[in-house]
């Protein structure tokens, strides 16, 4: 009896010892921004480099271009690709939408750390350029509605960039309630909830069991906040269609993708249907149902 305690504190221990190195690896060391540049419509072109490659899930891709741009007053795109390679994106012709254009400034190189800031309507950009994050902040109230910065103290790590591994992170404040990243059968519908499972990965099956993905992939998000006594929302949706899982820590959320690139679009709002008008008027309108499936001829 002894020894079997023994034996089980034993293989309890290395559990949890293996369990920490885990923890402590950094997938990533995240990346800086080297240069920016401006395009004749408004948009900013970055460069990013690796501040320290591994190997952990493969080669971190050393070059990465960054591209943002306030696409209308209610909508700011964030694109992030391999600067060297083509990588697969949701085709354009698919999904018309606007395509990266070249920078038509000079290009200005980055030596020292700074913060800057694109401002838009109502949605304003700023990054940092070493380590690289961004935040996004709602002019009329100064609240941050995305931000990517990472501390020591961080669950998560900084931007990684690999061939069949992405990540990258947001903080949110407690109070928010999200709702999206379907198609699923997650137990509580629409509302997400910390620490449950968000797989977005089509498997083509019907909804008979919990926690499944379906048919569809719908990588977006309504964060509906209580500001002051006034509701707000704000949408965001990542552009890929690759398989990742999307762990909601109740402070926090982390997009974990195996592959593709980051294309991000957030909608400022301010009404969940300003939200649902704005991401339709991105990847189209529903269709309505035809007159005979309602039973009539």
């Amino acid at each position: 009896m002894i020894s079997s305690l023994r034996s089980l504190l034993h293989l309890i221990t290395i559990v949890l010892v293996i369990s920490a190195c885990i923890e402590a690896t950094k997938i990533g060391n995240g990346y800086r921004l080297i240069s920016v540049a401006t395009t004749s419509d408004g948009a900013l072109i970055g460069h990013l480099q690796v501040n320290q490659k591994n190997n952990i899930y493969g080669p971190d891709i050393p070059l990465l271009q960054l591209y943002v741009k306030h696409e209308t007053n209610d909508r700011l795109r964030i694109h992030i690709t391999d600067t060297q390679n083509q990588r697969w994106e949701v085709p354009y012709n698919l999904l018309p939408r606007q395509q990266p254009q070249t920078p038509t400034s000079s290009k200005q190189t980055i030596t020292q750390p700074t913060t800057q800031s694109l401002p838009g309507n109502e949605l304003i950009f700023t990054y940092t350029t070493n380590p690289f994050s961004f935040t996004i902040t709602r002019k009329s109230n100064g609240q941050t509605l995305f931000n990517t910065a990472t501390d020591k103290s961080s669950p998560y790590n900084s931007l990684v960039f690999k061939d069949q591994y992405l990540e990258i992170s947001t903080t949110l404040p407690e109070t928010a309630s999200l709702y999206g990243l379907g198609e699923n059968t997650q137990p509580h519908g629409i509302k997400l909830y910390p620490n449950d499972p968000y797989t977005l990965w089509t498997t083509d099956q019907s909804a008979i069991n919990l926690n499944m993905d379906l048919y569809g992939s719908h990588p977006v998000y309504m964060d509906v906040r209580n500001v002051g006594g006034e509701g707000k929302a704000h949408g965001v949706l990542l552009l890929n269609s690759n398989g990742m899982d999307v762990v909601y820590r109740g402070t926090s959320l982390t997009y974990k993708v195996i592959g593709g690139v980051f294309d991000f679009y957030f909608f400022d709002g301010p009404t969940p249907l300003d939200v649902v008008d704005e991401y339709t008027q991105l990847v189209g309108r529903p269709a309505p149902m035809p007159y005979w499936s309602l039973g009539h001829r």
